[in-house]
């Protein structure tokens, strides 16, 4: 049992930390407040190779392990959580292409995608059905030469501004297959951005297809079977989720021991009242847990074990925790914690 980061690792965390401090502080209003996408951030994501972290150079990707894509997120939400989001679209549209596409498509699609040239959303979720795979009512017709596509995909993170999107639709069998559907063909529409409580700025929004006609070589994997590929790829999606909940907490302690060393309160920090050290040991606890969950998840995916249970551990403990760890975080702050000039209160 080694608990210890390769020095490959630890250097690739460093310098992801460095580009998180120094080129996604200055836009965390832009997303926060504004509820906008930075956009000249974007070629900088692709030149740290940070969209498409653990795939084959040949194809665009780092080369690297999905440790370095989990201490990746965590750096990252440490500072700006829905960007974190946003490179996590990029690496879950690559595993899919990774691990369903022709050589064709992969060339297609993977290299664009690292590269900042395409961007790929991933459409599952739908407005009555939640994320139940058995109540898709998204359509794909076959009609000889290709498919005609129609409904509606709910919650979609960069629908706005994505080139094409993975749209999972029942076919003609009522089994789940996975089409390629670009956002420029006729019947295809886009709704208006949601303004939303939290995570703001990742451009969620709902897709609309009215008969969208795409040819018989946009089907991903082939034909049906995809309720299988759709659970692999939320394997990827949750060990991303519960990485970016460990740097949410992470934040969260670093901000109440900073905040609760200069509070003063009768000629002292608060940081040496009992009361304080409960919470910050609390939070420290829940932090070091969740941490180790996602980093073991990490490791098995890696082995390439069937990490699906795994994964699920990971990802409900670190959303509970993360919730109870900021909660603790803006108790520390007091009545500061709902003020805006805090950051506590953005996490």
């Amino acid at each position: 049992m080694d608990f210890n980061l390769t020095e490959q690792q630890e250097m690739f965390q460093r310098q992801v930390r460095r580009f998180a401090e120094n080129e996604l502080t200055p836009v965390v209003d832009i997303m926060d407040k504004e509820n906008n996408y930075p956009f000249e951030i974007r070629p900088k994501l692709a030149a740290m190779n940070l969209l498409g972290i653990p795939f084959d150079p040949k194809y665009g990707g780092a080369g690297a392990d999905h440790v370095c894509l989990v201490l990746a997120m965590e750096e990252v939400a440490k500072v700006l959580a829905p960007m974190a989001i946003s490179m996590q679209v990029g690496n879950v549209t690559c595993d899919r292409f990774n691990k369903l596409g022709t050589e064709k498509q992969k060339q297609e699609y993977m290299i664009p995608i690292c590269e900042n040239k395409k961007v790929v959303c991933f459409a599952f979720t739908e407005p009555d059905t939640g994320s139940n795979p058995k109540m898709i009512t998204t359509r794909a017709k076959w009609i000889g030469d290709g498919y005609v596509i129609s409904g509606t995909k709910r919650f979609i993170t960069h629908g706005t501004f994505a080139h094409a999107s993975l749209i999972f639709a029942k076919d003609d069998d009522g089994d789940i297959s996975l089409f390629i559907v670009e956002t420029d063909r006729p019947g295809f529409s886009i709704d208006k951005k949601m303004d939303k409580l939290g995570l703001r700025g990742t451009e969620l929004c709902d897709l609309i297809m009215e008969d969208v006609k795409i040819p018989e070589e946009n089907v991903l994997g082939g034909k049906g079977g995809k309720f299988d590929a759709l659970k692999d790829a939320m394997t990827i999606g949750k060990m991303c989720l519960s990485a970016q909940c460990v740097g949410l907490m992470q934040a969260s302690l670093d901000e109440a021991i900073k905040y609760s060393m200069h509070r003063m309160h009768f000629d002292e920090p608060i940081f040496d009242l009992q009361a304080i050290h409960w919470l910050l040991a609390e939070m420290a606890c829940g932090l070091e847990a969740a941490r180790w969950l996602t980093y073991r998840a990490a490791f098995l995916k890696d082995q390439e074990i069937n990490t699906l249970k795994d994964m699920a551990i990971a990802k409900l403990f670190a959303t509970q925790t993360a919730v109870d760890v900021c909660r603790w975080g803006m108790q520390v702050h007091g009545a500061y914690g709902i003020s805006k000039e805090y950051k506590i209160e953005r996490l």
